[in-house]
């Protein structure tokens, strides 16, 4: 097993470049993480696909990636085809996901290029629906949006907000307004955030 030293790790739901992690974020500083090389199609299908990994090769990584606190994670590990590394946590065949840091992932690709692939068994499940196009605060403007829009019952606030954002009326407000957002979500959706938020607010 090949090893990588001295790393720190941002795991979530997508990978989220280093510009995009929050001080909120759980960072985890990492000692010694395993180092598995893939082919391009296997990473690719590890990151944007919803896959169960094979137990065995769970079974080789299990509490081998340590922090610097002196805790384990059960199952984790880099995976990088030698243009790019992702690190993987896996926890209930749930997988959570990080990029590193750029000098940290040029000297990760670096070592690895005396690797031999590794053949890792796992089983797509489906495909998952991820916008990579979006930043992380455009996603969580869109998931803001979306649960608020489905609380509102009052057809006199959709009015409201629909006017307020396009500056004229609808006949079918909510229907207008999913239109949009499933249109034109990059010219509209600031201006559907800031009144929704406006909105609670003033509740």
């Amino acid at each position: 097993m090949n090893y990588i030293y001295d790393v720190l790790l941002n795991f979530n739901n997508i990978p989220y470049d280093i510009f995009e992690w929050n001080k909120e974020d759980k960072i985890f500083h990492i000692r010694k993480i395993p180092l598995v090389k893939l082919s391009t199609k296997d990473l690719s299908n590890l990151v944007n696909k919803k896959v169960k990994i094979d137990e065995e090769f769970l079974i080789k990584i299990y509490r081998r990636t340590k922090l610097y606190n002196k805790k384990v994670i059960d199952y984790a590990f880099l995976g990088t085809d030698g243009k790019m590394v992702i690190a993987f946590k896996i926890e209930h065949n749930k997988i959570k996901y990080s990029q590193l840091f750029l000098d940290e992932e040029m000297e990760v690709i670096d070592f690895s290029s005396n690797l031999n692939i590794s053949n890792i068994k796992y089983q797509i499940i489906n495909d998952k629906k991820i916008d990579y196009l979006q930043t992380r605060n455009q996603q969580y403007m869109k998931k803001f949006i979306y649960n608020q829009l489905k609380k509102i019952k009052d057809i006199d606030k959709l009015n409201f907000l629909y006017l307020e954002c396009f500056n004229k009326k609808s006949n079918n407000v909510l229907n207008d307004i999913y239109y949009e957002l499933d249109h034109n979500f990059e010219n509209v959706y600031i201006k559907i955030y800031k009144v929704l938020k406006m909105t609670l607010i003033k509740r």
